[in-house]
């Protein structure tokens, strides 16, 4: 089988197709490659109450409870690719969704802090919570 040395170029080609921009052969910071479907922002929410504290989830994942008025809440403006509720009492939610710039994580977090102090069937206050840019990392 025949092959060809290569003397020029870089990766991007295939590291970064998504991106639309050239690389210099190099990376500064962490890189999130989607090779397949749209372009997703990744978001890191932690439902907290107006003092703060962390909301524990685990029960909140049936038909108008909290988790179902978040996830309407998102998918007024993107939809939802992916998802992770920590199984835990951390109020950690990781959401993938598309298209691409739908949402900031300053705008997702002013959306979920409007639904207020009384979110679904169990009254779950929302109004602390944060919302930061995620990245993705495969453990």
């Amino acid at each position: 089988m025949a092959d060809i040395t290569r003397t020029a170029g870089d990766a991007f080609g295939v590291v970064h197709h998504d991106r639309g921009v050239a690389g210099s052969g190099a990376i500064s910071a962490d890189e999130t490659v989607h090779v397949n479907g749209p372009v997703l922002n990744h978001f890191k929410v932690l439902i907290k109450d107006v003092s703060g504290d962390l909301d524990d989830l685990r029960n909140e994942l049936d038909v108008n409870e909290s988790i179902d008025a978040i996830f309407k809440d998102i998918m007024e403006k993107a939809t939802i690719e992916m998802y992770q509720i920590e199984g835990d009492a951390t109020g950690q939610i990781s959401v993938a969704v598309y298209p691409q710039g739908a949402w900031t994580a300053a705008a997702l977090q002013t959306s979920i802090r409007a639904l207020g102090s009384t979110v679904g069937a169990n009254n779950v206050d929302v109004t602390g919570s944060t919302v930061t840019d995620g990245g993705y990392d495969l453990a």
